[in-house]
């Protein structure tokens, strides 16, 4: 059985739902978590109104933009092509272009305590997803040069210890570089554990 082809409404309708989801992520990452729906409804050019339609609360809203953002990060991270050094680079330039425009609103939902329950939720998943994204990548490392099984504990912790937003931050903001800095240091530091590993 062939699928139909979606509706022009229906595509219409996910490019507007991207566009105020992508909207509202930018203005959260740069304004933080406090924004209000008026806020958020001036920056994605819709109504306060349509927005609670289409979300039914602000909470939702900001959860689901940033589901959308990891979703994104999920999709821009390189799939693996044969070259293991090639694809560790660009793994580690997505990695950090992307995490380079992390603000506020990121630091605030990684930080907080005192989060609302769906966007506590929101940041458990992103947690578990970083570790799932940690462990896929050390796993591709481990294969191709030789290991068997799992990789090392010791060798999922560097690879997401320096693809963290994080380390990006530390390179970046502490230390005044340029996220290409970041993904330089990233590289060199798993490509030596992985040396030493299958030594």
């Amino acid at each position: 059985m062939v699928a139909s082809p979606r509706s022009l409404a229906d595509a219409k309708r996910q490019a507007g739902m991207d566009h105020v989801l992508g909207a509202a992520r930018k203005f959260v990452m740069a304004n933080g978590l406090d924004a209000t729906m008026d806020e958020i409804a001036d920056a994605s050019g819709v109504s306060r109104r349509t927005l609670f339609r289409l979300f039914g609360s602000r909470d939702h809203l900001i959860a689901s933009a940033f589901v959308a953002g990891m979703d994104f990060y999920g999709h821009e991270l390189p799939a693996y092509d044969g070259d293991i050094n090639a694809w560790l680079r660009q793994t580690c330039d997505s990695a950090h272009r992307m995490n380079a425009a992390s603000g506020p609103g990121f630091w605030e939902l990684t930080s907080r305590t005192n989060l609302p329950a769906e966007l506590e939720s929101t940041e458990r998943m992103r947690r578990r997803r970083f570790r799932r994204t940690a462990n896929d990548v050390a796993l591709v490392l481990w294969a191709n040069n030789g290991g068997q099984g799992d990789p090392p504990g010791e060798l999922v912790a560097a690879v997401g210890a320096h693809l963290s937003p994080h380390f990006t931050a530390a390179v970046v903001t502490d230390l005044g570089q340029r996220w290409q800095v970041a993904s330089r240091l990233a590289y060199d530091a798993i490509v030596a554990l992985v040396q030493t590993l299958t030594a």
